[in-house]
């Protein structure tokens, strides 16, 4: 299958808008710590199922309105438990393999090539682990808003489907690249307040793609959506 040309994300009207309340909810998280951010989540995961749910020749028209604010919340902290048990078994590696090492207090005499094996495979194990599962992340997130259920995103026939289809893997791909590209404009100007706008932009550039992936690996899924 031949990927279709990248495009604009989001040409039409209420971009604005709604990149001033989303920037605006990452600078509030600086003085009020993860409810700001559950809140963007929740806003970019009703952008997610919408554009996964459009057409080709529409998806980018329009983001949704910055409205209804209960939905946005309830589906930010069901968006957030999940994206916590994705990644969490790759952290729990990561942590467990830094403290044991840690714990030895070992000289750099006493560094063995065990210990130097071991150190190397627990880390690239948690590396993987969380490549592994922030690829499936976006499939996971579209089945639970189409199902409404947490349960929905450890389907195991919806995962497998998205993980093997071509043009999942290169919308993912894209939007984790063009986005990553962005947050490291985001870094460069968040002094200056501007930069998490731009970081909000950025993860609306990556929700774009992904949805686009999802929608044509899983056209079942996004119809529910």
């Amino acid at each position: 299958m031949v990927p279709a040309p990248l495009s604009y994300p989001f040409r039409g009207e209420r971009r604005v808008d709604a990149l001033l309340a989303g920037g605006g909810l990452h600078l509030l998280s600086v003085y009020v710590p993860v409810v700001p951010l559950v809140v963007a989540l929740g806003y970019l995961l009703v952008v997610f199922g919408e554009t996964a749910s459009r057409g080709s020749d529409d998806r980018y028209d329009v983001l949704p309105a910055f409205a209804d604010v209960r939905r946005i919340v309830r589906t930010g902290v069901g968006g957030a438990t999940v994206v916590a048990a994705f990644l969490l078994p790759a952290a729990v590696v990561l942590v467990v393999t830094v403290a044991g090492v840690s714990q030895l207090s070992l000289s750099p005499g006493d560094v063995t090539i065990g210990t130097s094996v071991g150190f190397v495979l627990g880390s690239t194990t948690s590396l993987l682990l969380a490549v592994a599962f922030f690829y499936l992340l976006p499939a996971a997130l579209a089945n639970y808003l189409a199902t409404g259920q947490l349960r929905g995103a450890v389907d195991v026939d919806v995962l497998t489907r998205a993980a093997t289809h071509a043009a999942y893997f290169y919308d993912v791909t894209v939007g984790l690249v063009a986005g990553g590209l962005l947050l490291v404009v985001a870094g460069f100007t968040t002094a200056i307040a501007v930069g998490f706008f731009v970081a909000f932009y950025a993860e609306l550039v990556a929700v774009a793609f992904w949805a686009r992936g999802v929608s044509r690996a899983l056209p079942d899924v996004a119809g529910d959506l």
